[in-house]
């Protein structure tokens, strides 16, 4: 047997703007370098990088990978530039160097030589918390820098210029940025709000009418998207008055269905919502519309919206709405009834999944994707008797579920409890009140005043978050704990009373097992939320004569995880 030690790389860099500039090339290069010098040679299936992906989550596709390839054994030493590239918080770096010395992996730090002692031991631990210090420091400077630059009307603070608009930087003169009217496509925003403020037109129209006057998006795309449109008509910088604040960060919000391109795993660990409307600052530009027809189109927007509801209420139910996907294009797969003209005067009362992609109405009159039709009928039963065999062996999702229960326990042993956190703000509040006292009473001056008092605001808001995450870690122990208990029992009573399930519970069934279902060309594959293994594979060759009907072969299901991790 060979001694050659499997050595692996680390690399990671937060922006996708370090990464267009190389930084994380020169990450390689560098941890290349030692590895050479070191006398080993590195494969490139080994090198796991994560461009553009924040340090302050422990969710990251590459890391995950690494983390899987470690627990198989497959890594012997793992190089990494520096204690910041692994993560940000400490209690990461502390959980994550437990974990790689339990699977028997050394650590090689190029800017930090790791010991034994207690001295190298606290000397990391002190490099990881100065790291994250410094991350939450500059986050919020650069926070406050652009609420000051906003309250004070300057638009540089804003994401960039909307369509009809052209940024103008500030000039050395001391002209402050601005911006300017581009004339063409300020044009063309005056006809959008005035088709849907004094037309009524829908969106669907507007974009008909864009294609038709061959009207280009802002990177010149010669098709419209309705989000796009809707985008331009709910921006109130078109009347002149620019919002800073409009969205504001959240818990990370679980979609049915992803979005088109983007990743299985988060690049960032929240969401963002649209912020109430007292809370924005508003920043005055040229304005290309009236007030009075912006609010006019707000009403409209409401209108049709009330009527899309209402539309979607009478809908019939699917069983897979919203986790069709496109193998090919990416886009959704929707459901559509046969049309009268399709049905060719026979009585048709199924439908079909249908590619968006293949809507050529859509895209400027061509088709960007020509995958097959499916039978909602034919494609919701293949699925659901996959779901009911994954039910009928309860042991299979009782052990993923145990071990996600495992994973739990042990990062809650490495970590602090709620109630040590508590006394632990409860002396930072404590601390706080002494500093203030000691500042009124001319004990401490200004100079050293405002960094301490800096300090003790950093910790105590870092202190909030670990209470919120242990306070959510207990919720989904809980719940974990009443999973395991009744999984057993559920299963067996949805098996045995199968015929009397109605299709809402079905679809709640459904949702809670299968993260999407990919239609493919040749294949459907049904991508569980957990790891169902063995895989069970299936296939349904139809009989039916029925035009239009298409065959699905090949069916089988997966996990999307590499090296066997289940994502959560």
């Amino acid at each position: 047997m060979s001694n050659v030690a499997m050595v692996a790389l680390y690399a990671r860099v937060s922006s996708e703007q370090q990464s267009k500039r190389g930084t994380i090339d020169s990450q390689i290069a560098a941890l290349k370098e030692r590895i050479q010098a070191d006398g080993a040679q590195i494969v490139e299936d080994m090198c796991f990088v994560d461009a553009g992906v924040s340090g302050a989550t422990l969710v990251r596709p590459q890391l995950e990978r690494l983390r899987d390839a470690a627990a198989l054994g497959t890594v012997d030493r793992l190089y990494i530039l520096a204690p910041d590239r692994l993560a940000r918080k400490y209690a990461h770096q502390a959980l994550l160097m437990e974990e790689f010395s339990s699977c028997g992996v050394q650590v090689v730090f190029l800017n930090h030589a790791i010991g034994t002692t207690p001295e190298e031991s606290l000397l990391l631990q002190m490099q990881g918390m100065v790291a994250e210090y410094e991350r939450a420091k500059i986050a919020e400077r650069h926070r406050r820098g652009k609420l000051h630059g906003a309250k004070r009307g300057t638009v540089n603070v804003l994401s960039g210029a909307p369509y009809g608009y052209r940024y103008i930087r500030r000039q050395l003169d001391g002209t402050p940025a601005r911006y300017v009217i581009e004339l063409p496509q300020a044009a063309t925003v005056k006809a959008i709000f005035e088709w849907v403020g004094l037309e009524r037109l829908s969106l669907g129209e507007v974009i008909r009418r864009l294609g038709e006057a061959g009207t280009v998006t802002a990177s010149g795309k010669p098709y419209w998207d309705r989000s796009v449109v809707w985008g331009i008509l709910r921006n109130p910088a078109y009347m002149g008055r620019a919002a800073f604040g409009k969205t504001q960060a959240c818990d990370h919000q679980v979609r049915v269905r992803a979005q088109r391109h983007s990743a299985d795993v988060p690049r960032k660990p929240y969401s963002a919502k649209r912020a109430d409307r007292q809370q924005w600052i508003e920043i005055p530009v040229p304005a290309i519309v009236s007030e009075a027809l912006f609010e006019i189109v707000q009403e409209q927007l409401a209108e049709n919206r009330k009527l899309a509801r209402q539309r979607r209420d009478n809908a019939p139910l699917r069983l897979l709405q919203g986790l069709t996907v496109c193998g090919q294009c990416r886009y959704a797969y929707y459901a559509k009834k046969v049309s009268k003209s399709a049905a060719k005067g026979h009585q048709r009362d199924y439908a079909y999944y249908r590619c968006v992609g293949t809507d050529a109405y859509r895209f400027g009159g061509e088709r960007i994707c020509d995958n097959l039709q499916v039978r909602t009928d034919k494609l919701d039963e293949l699925v659901w008797h996959q779901v009911v065999e994954l039910l009928r062996h309860p042991d299979r999702l009782k052990e993923e579920y145990e071990r996600r229960l495992d994973v739990m326990e042990r990062s809650e042993k490495r970590g602090f409890d709620t109630g040590s956190l508590e006394k632990q703000r409860l002396q930072l509040e404590k601390g706080k009140s002494r500093l203030i006292d000691g500042y009124a009473d001319g004990i401490i001056d200004k100079a050293d005043f405002e960094p301490r008092m800096q300090q003790l605001k950093s910790r105590l808001e870092q202190i909030e978050q670990q209470i919120q995450e242990s306070r959510r870690h207990g919720a989904m122990q809980s719940e974990l704990f009443l999973v395991i208990n009744r999984l057993e029992e559920f299963a067996a009573a949805v098996t045995e009373k199968l015929d009397a399930i109605d299709l809402e519970t079905k679809r709640k069934i459904v949702l809670g097992l299968v993260k999407r279902v990919e239609i493919h060309k040749d294949e459907i594959v049904v991508v569980f939320r957990v790891d169902p293994q063995p895989p069970v594979r299936g296939s349904e060759n139809s009989t039916d004569s029925d035009a239009g009907e298409k065959s699905m072969q090949h069916c089988r299901r997966r996990t999307d995880t590499p090296l066997g991790r289940t994502s959560p």
